[in-house]
Order: C-alpha cells, then sequence, then structure tokens
C-alpha cells in the first residue's frame, strides 16, 4: 500500500477558489481501481493543503494518471494558477485502525 500526497502551497486568497473547484469534483477519483481513499486537508490557519490518496501500490497509482480519468479530472487546471504542488510518495509500513 503506497500513500500519496500532493503538497499544495496556496495564497489566501485563492484557497476559497481550491477549495470549491475540488468540491465540485466529489468523488471523482472514487471507483478508480485499486484507490482506497482520498482527503483534502487544510493546514490550520491556512497557505497549505495537502490532498491525500491511498493506493494498493505504485501501478494503480500510475495506472490512474495514465488514464481518461484523471486527464478530465485535470483538464480544468489554470495554467496562471498561483498554486504550488509538490507530490511526496510514501510506502505504508503499519496500518492501524483504532
Amino acid at each position: 500500500m503506497i500513500v500519496v500526497v500532493n503538497r499544495l502551497q496556496v495564497p489566501e486568497e485563492y484557497a476559497a477558489h481550491l477549495e470549491q473547484a475540488f468540491g465540485q469534483r466529489g468523488g471523482a477519483i472514487g471507483g478508480v481501481p485499486g484507490c482506497q481513499g482520498f482527503q483534502l486537508l487544510r493546514r490550520e490557519g491556512g497557505g497549505e493543503y495537502l490532498v491525500v490518496t491511498t493506493w494498493d501500490d505504485h501501478a494503480s497509482f500510475e495506472a490512474w494518471r495514465a488514464s481518461d480519468a484523471f486527464q478530465r479530472a485535470h483538464s480544468s487546471t489554470n495554467p496562471n494558477s498561483p498554486v504550488q504542488s509538490t507530490l511526496e510518495m510514501y510506502d505504508v509500513l503499519l496500518n492501524q485502525r483504532a
């Protein structure tokens, strides 16, 4: 299992737009083979968001990135967006539920 984190640095004046864009997509990633979950997190005080997805494996994530569904989900991305993005991948070594 892997967790992919897209770390977004978002100017305050763009935060509402970003939240609305993710809200309109709703469950766009739901039903994608190998995807176990999705979270959008906002740091307290703002300025940074984390898009956190959990996947069965690297192959599932890469298959989604190469898919038409990925292209559709990102087709409305503004090339002049002020959002700075950093993608990070983590192997899950331990997964406990409360």
